[in-house]
């Protein structure tokens, strides 16, 4: 009984596993409006109603997309903030590359914060609320450049956490449409320009 019980669990997450996978995939070509929950349920070869058994919703799928993709987000970016101060730029052009390499889920970010920019959809609380965490990590990052003598004293990190995150966004955007983009190069030349601009780093030599 007990193995059987084990059998069914490990089956069990593998189709949620198999249903997440497809729910991305649509998601990113669709986007939340325009994917289906029959669409996904053929695309992780399960029908719809055992779809319905491990997320009860079209919504309760999204916001289960969401987490899974924050999870390996946040696994990614915790190398880039580790090493604080000016190499969370050099960490964050580096991570640009990873993303170069997983088309699906940059086109799954990029389409859902545009769709997600509505208060009605039901993924804007998640996204108000991951860039707000997101801008506090990269101030408290940066701030270990002031301590190092990398960033100027009254350094405007506030903006430049913001400004990071829409240039992080940006080339994602059109790389998107042109993959022949560079994303590292183009982010790591306008972080640096913008560091700068904000007074955080010293004149160009």
């Amino acid at each position: 009984m007990g193995a059987k019980l084990g059998q069914n669990n490990v089956k069990g997450e593998a189709t949620k596993a198999a249903i997440l996978d497809a729910a991305a995939a649509a998601l990113a070509e669709s986007g939340y409006r325009g994917a289906s929950l029959a669409g996904i349920a053929e695309r992780a070869g399960v029908t719809q109603s055992g779809l319905l058994h491990h997320f009860g919703s079209k919504e309760d799928l999204l916001l289960a997309v969401l987490d899974e993709h924050g999870r390996h987000d946040d696994a990614l970016l915790a190398r880039p903030l580790g090493r604080g101060g000016l190499g969370v730029i050099a960490g964050l052009r580096d991570l640009l590359a990873e993303y170069a390499n997983d088309r699906v889920s940059v086109r799954l970010f990029v389409v859902l914060v545009a769709e997600s920019t509505s208060p009605e959809h039901p993924g804007h609380a998640y996204m108000r609320d991951r860039y707000e965490k997101l801008r506090n990590r990269l101030v408290g990052s940066l701030l270990v450049g002031v301590d190092r003598g990398e960033f100027a004293a009254d350094a405007d990190l506030e903006s430049l956490s913001t400004g990071l995150i829409a240039l992080m966004d940006g080339v994602q955007l059109q790389w998107v449409y042109n993959s022949a983009i560079d994303m590292p190069a183009a982010f790591e030349v306008l972080a640096t320009a913008l560091a700068r601009d904000l007074g955080a780093l010293g004149p160009a030599d």
